[in-house]
């Protein structure tokens, strides 16, 4: 399997070449040496610092130069520009090219590559569980994805000859690969992240200018990823907010629960609320 699928990528093109493209070719170098690593991006200072790095043999600001005849293609930026990528990407690439992507939506995703007949390229979703609130190259690693758990989705329409290219791709780069269907995916990370995002972003509106000035690192922690990119996370939120609505009317429910906990002033009852939180926190 190694032989043959190292084989099938002759050429891996990296689409955005911010965070998590940047760190994803310096791993791509890594684990694919004897693939050729092409970066693309508008921005031409990140190109420079790819190259200069080493993650990437050539950069472009090119899509349809830089992908044409890969075999596999990465598409790393933000998940409201995939439509215009692919129509070119379906251009250029070698026939039964790969193209996967780093997105935090699916469902909205899968739809969009069903609903038309690509000529070459074959679509398989994932979506890497790293990252950071910083932005751009500078804060890339190529250990970035190396310790993390990489989210695979396929629904009925997915090949699966190319689900085991992209299987064998991320398993490559990550420590875990897991299969989940589109809507199942966009369920879950709307818990475990958008809602988490979607509330950091109203914690850090909702206190008073005056006790900004007191805020330390339990405020900052909490409020981190409220100073995420808005360009990546707006079409996030966008795309998947009826995943959202339903996490944030449960989370809604839960809070009114804790208010009714305060409102009884029972020690005893507030000492079981916070210890299941903490339970549930430390098993993580």
């Amino acid at each position: 399997m190694d032989g043959e699928t190292t084989a099938m990528f002759k050429k891996i093109v990296i689409i955005g070449m911010g965070l998590m493209g940047g760190s994803l070719a310096a791993a791509c170098r890594k684990k694919f040496p004897k693939t050729r690593i092409v970066g693309v991006t508008r921005n031409p200072g990140a190109l420079a610092l790819a190259l200069k790095r080493k993650w990437i043999h050539e950069g472009t600001r090119d899509v349809l130069a830089g992908a044409r005849d890969a075999d596999c293609v990465v598409i790393c930026t933000p998940v409201d520009s995939y439509l215009p990528q692919l129509e070119k990407l379906d251009r250029v690439v070698a026939d039964r090219a790969l193209v996967t992507d780093v997105g935090s939506v699916k469902k909205a995703i899968h739809d969009l590559v069903n609903a038309r007949t690509w000529k070459k390229i074959s679509f398989v979703g994932a979506h890497p569980m790293v990252g950071s609130h910083e932005r751009g190259i500078d804060f890339a690693s190529p250990g970035l994805y190396g310790e993390g758990m990489v989210i695979l989705t396929r629904d009925s329409k997915t090949d699966r000859r190319s689900f085991q290219k992209a299987k064998y791709f991320w398993g490559r780069l990550s420590k875990k690969t897991v299969v989940l269907d589109p809507r199942t995916h966009d369920k879950l990370i709307a818990e475990i992240s958008h809602l988490p995002h979607a509330l950091a972003a109203s914690l850090a509106r909702s206190v008073s200018t005056r006790s900004l000035s007191l805020a330390a690192a339990g405020f900052r922690d909490t409020t981190r990823v409220a100073a995420s990119d808005i360009s990546v996370w707006r079409p996030i939120f966008q795309l998947n907010r009826r995943q959202l609505f339903s996490a944030m009317t449960r989370f809604e429910k839960e809070l009114k629960h804790f208010k009714a906990v305060l409102r009884s002033d029972d020690p005893v009852a507030l000492g079981r609320y916070l210890s299941r939180a903490q339970r549930i926190r430390q098993s993580l």
